[in-house]
């Protein structure tokens, strides 16, 4: 599969360059990389409530025009954006548009550069794009078993929404067998009862005791990420997995609490769900189910 980009790189990309710059150094940095985007949103900032409800909303207007750019220019308008060291400071950044946090735009948009095989080089301050190698030998969306009852029903309901086109359940469902599967390693490699003897330690990092439910995904990545050093071998498997599940968790929270978009196979694709899946599988079936 070539390169295919979330749309989203490209909201949070062009709020990087703006807010560290503004948007005239924004059409101006395009045209040297030759292109002629207008922009035409960029006139009502001559007030501040229109710019910050911009900064706070998604506006994919410049996303949307990517589309009709030629790939080969998306890395060196990335590289352009990403490496530029105003940009690369925003983490440290406390500003927020009406809530929005600045600091958390950089992160989120190398975890869906990541998602897309894009690898950053500080060094040449510059994206090397690697191509996953995915073989797909079944005509099914999610090709393989788990052996696990409830894990392969869901896989099930995944392949049949996927085969009439519904795109929007394929996403919710896979957000379910993902977390799903993140459960079950908790529960086998920090059981909350170890040689027969209560472990609150273990049990604490996916299980909130006091409300009597399972953490939420968020907190149950962070538990995950702090502990993979405990996976030995598979560490960089493990961050790896979890970097590119934080992405699509967040995409598919704003299509359960937000009014969005009706999904398409391109948008899907675009979230490369197989994949993240295929990699939570690794981890399921090495530790869980060997």
């Amino acid at each position: 599969m070539g390169l295919i980009l979330n749309k989203r790189v490209w909201v949070l990309a062009e709020r990087l360059f703006i807010h560290t710059h503004g948007c005239d150094d924004f059409l101006g940095m395009l045209k040297r990389c030759d292109i002629d985007y207008i922009g035409n949103a960029y006139a009502s900032f001559k007030t501040t409530k229109n710019r910050y409800i911009f900064m706070s909303e998604e506006n994919y207007d410049f996303a949307e025009y990517m589309d009709s750019v030629p790939i080969y220019k998306h890395l060196k308008i990335l590289n352009k954006i990403v490496f530029d060291n105003s940009v690369k400071n925003t983490p440290n950044d406390n500003w927020n548009y009406y809530g929005e946090q600045v600091k958390t735009w950089l992160p989120d948009l190398m975890e869906l550069l990541k998602l897309g095989g894009l690898i950053p080089n500080d060094l040449t301050r510059e994206f090397h794009y690697t191509e996953t190698n995915e073989v797909h030998t079944s005509d099914d969306f999610i090709a393989h078993s788990f052996n696990d009852p409830f894990l392969d029903y869901i896989r099930m309901e995944i392949n049949k929404a996927h085969a009439v086109g519904l795109y929007l359940c394929v996403m919710f469902l896979s957000r379910k067998l993902i977390e799903a599967i993140i459960i079950r390693l908790f529960e086998v490699v920090f059981p909350k009862l170890v040689n027969k003897k209560y472990s609150d330690k273990n049990h604490e990092l996916w299980y909130e005791k006091n409300k009597n439910r399972y953490h939420n995904f968020d907190v149950l990545l962070d538990n995950l990420k702090a502990k993979s050093n405990m996976f030995q071998e598979d560490e960089d498997l493990v961050t790896e997995t979890i970097s590119i599940i934080r992405p699509f968790k967040n995409e598919t929270n704003l299509c359960v609490h937000a009014d969005y978009k009706i999904p398409d196979n391109h948008y899907l694709d675009s979230w490369r769900v197989p994949h993240i899946i295929s990699l939570s599988r690794k981890l399921f079936k090495k530790y869980c189910n060997p």
